[in-house]
């Protein structure tokens, strides 16, 4: 295959993935924002999961047999095969707890809550990923992935801080908004960021909210078999209330 197909199958994952996931992160915090946390969720994993799936394709990580879906953690693990991404145990922690949730219980099966500062923990797991969502961090023969190049690796593997060198990728969605002043997006993208912001603060002060809702299954769980009648209940959520 020509150097023309590599980069036009690496434009492919950036736009496809990388572009749309920024949207996603950006519709994250708007939901944040408002206080449609379900939403924040939602968005918040398919904005991570994107991330994932557009480095999977970057360092050319064959399809599995089984379909990646709403997932992030399946994709990581064929992603190590090639490149190191090295994240934090909160941001592990985060996107576990999104998966277990946000992607398998979307519609109010089970209780949910909130009592942390969830778009700051966002915002870091988007810093940690996306990072590595940058053809030019990898080294291509033909269309095929070789390696990555050590010298760009070095100045963005670190997690301790975030800098210019290590958060801005040329021509990114993000690094758009950012420039375009007028942009409709910009306000909630750059809301107390410390990551991917113009301005030069070293601590932003968020209100930490506590938020729940209780599951209409966790508070009438004898509606089950008949709801089941009408809408698709997991096999898990019917066994989980029936014996519990």
């Amino acid at each position: 295959m020509s150097q023309n197909t590599m980069q036009k199958v690496n434009s492919f994952a950036l736009r496809a993935f990388r572009d749309t996931a920024d949207r996603d992160y950006i519709h994250a915090r708007m939901a944040y924002r408002a206080g449609l946390i379900p939403q924040f969720h939602w968005s918040a994993l398919h904005a991570l999961e994107k991330y994932a799936k557009c480095i999977a394709i970057l360092t050319r990580i064959p399809k599995p047999e089984k379909p990646i879906k709403h997932e992030v953690e399946r994709s990581l693990a064929l992603i190590y095969k090639n490149v190191d991404v090295e994240l934090s145990e909160q941001t592990k922690k985060f996107i576990k707890r999104l998966e277990d949730f946000g992607a398998r219980f979307r519609y109010l099966e089970v209780s949910w809550f909130i009592h942390e500062c969830e778009i700051a923990i966002l915002d870091r797991a988007v810093w940690e990923l996306r990072r590595f969502c940058d053809a030019e961090l990898y080294i291509y023969s033909g269309n095929q992935f070789v390696s990555v190049s050590k010298d760009k690796y070095d100045l963005i593997k670190s997690i301790e801080k975030p800098n210019k060198l290590n958060t801005l990728i040329p021509g990114g969605f993000l690094e758009k908004t950012l420039e375009k002043r007028d942009s409709r997006a910009r306000p909630d993208l750059v809301w107390c960021n410390l990551y991917y912001t113009t301005s030069k603060r070293k601590k932003v002060s968020i209100k930490t909210s506590s938020m729940a809702e209780n599951s209409p299954f966790s508070l009438n769980p004898e509606i089950i078999d008949e709801v089941s009648k009408y809408t698709l209940v997991p096999k898990e959520i019917r066994n989980a209330y029936k014996n519990g």
